[in-house]
């Protein structure tokens, strides 16, 4: 009995400290909450790299995932189409964080980690939910987020300080880099697509070609492993390189997942005036 009661209490501070369990829709924040709660626990992902944000729907499993969770985090109800009705599917106890509205931002770009600005933003609002969410790792939390911040606004001035002067013309397959390019301006960016799923009309084509016959692309962007038909076409007929970002292999492995993600951007712009 004595020996039952001395294991209990030796698991009481444990069970005190046990991390909360976090739940991020896609891997672009899983990345950067995991990145927050280093040393504390690992958030999990439902929509994996390989399957669309945009054409996601829910399977029993992620279902049971998603609602032993204590927070589940979001991009926003039209960039993951499968999250519209989450809210009303978790338990009343679960606490949701749906993003770009806690940016104060409504556009049809969810990619909002490739602008430093929104990206600190976001770690900021990251930080303070999972510091209320759970207190006692409160001071584990900021400095995460401080290290963090400190490692984007520099990938920010670095950007910033290479494309000052010498920005390449990019067409990408559909829109992922506005915010980007508003952030860090002066990039002439066109995108075939406003969002994955889009049909675009004769006129958009024609607003397309139009753009690209005025002066030529450095290249055609894109975050899947192979372009829509529709960029694909249009890449070969103005002989645009395809450069597909996620497939890029970071330099440096070491750096937290988000910041190898952003340095895939910025390894795709040197390829691009590479290839011309």
């Amino acid at each position: 009995m004595t020996r039952a009661l001395l294991l209990l209490f030796c698991l009481q501070p444990a069970l005190a400290l046990a991390a909360p369990r976090v739940v991020t829709s896609i891997a672009p924040l899983q990345e950067i909450t995991g990145a927050l709660m280093a040393g504390v626990a690992e958030p999990q992902v439902v929509i994996e790299s390989k399957a669309s944000a945009h054409h996601f729907a829910f399977k029993p499993s992620h279902m049971r995932r998603l609602q032993q969770a204590d927070l589940v985090i979001w991009v926003d109800r039209h960039f993951e189409s499968g999250f519209i009705r989450i809210g009303q599917t978790l338990p009343a106890a679960t606490r949701t964080l749906e993003l770009m509205p806690a940016l104060g931002i409504e556009s049809e770009d969810g990619h909002f980690w490739y602008s430093p600005s929104l990206l600190q933003q976001s770690i900021s609002i990251l930080a303070a939910t999972l510091s209320e969410l759970d207190p006692d790792n409160q001071a584990r939390y900021l400095e995460n987020a401080r290290r963090l911040s400190a490692d984007v606004t520099a990938w920010g001035e670095r950007m910033r300080t290479r494309w000052r002067d010498n920005k390449p013309r990019l067409l990408t397959d559909h829109e992922f880099l506005g915010h980007f390019a508003r952030d860090l301006g002066g990039f002439e960016i066109e995108s075939i697509q406003d969002h994955h799923g889009a049909q675009g009309g004769l006129k958009d084509l024609e607003r397309i070609e139009t753009w690209l016959r005025a002066r030529p692309a450095a290249c055609l962007l894109t975050l899947d492993p192979a372009p829509p038909p529709l960029a694909a076409s249009l890449a070969d007929r103005y002989r645009l390189p395809v450069i597909v970002i996620t497939a890029i292999e970071p330099a440096n492995p070491e750096i937290d997942a988000i910041l190898q993600r952003l340095e895939q951007l910025n390894i795709a712009l040197e390829r691009c005036l590479l290839d011309n």
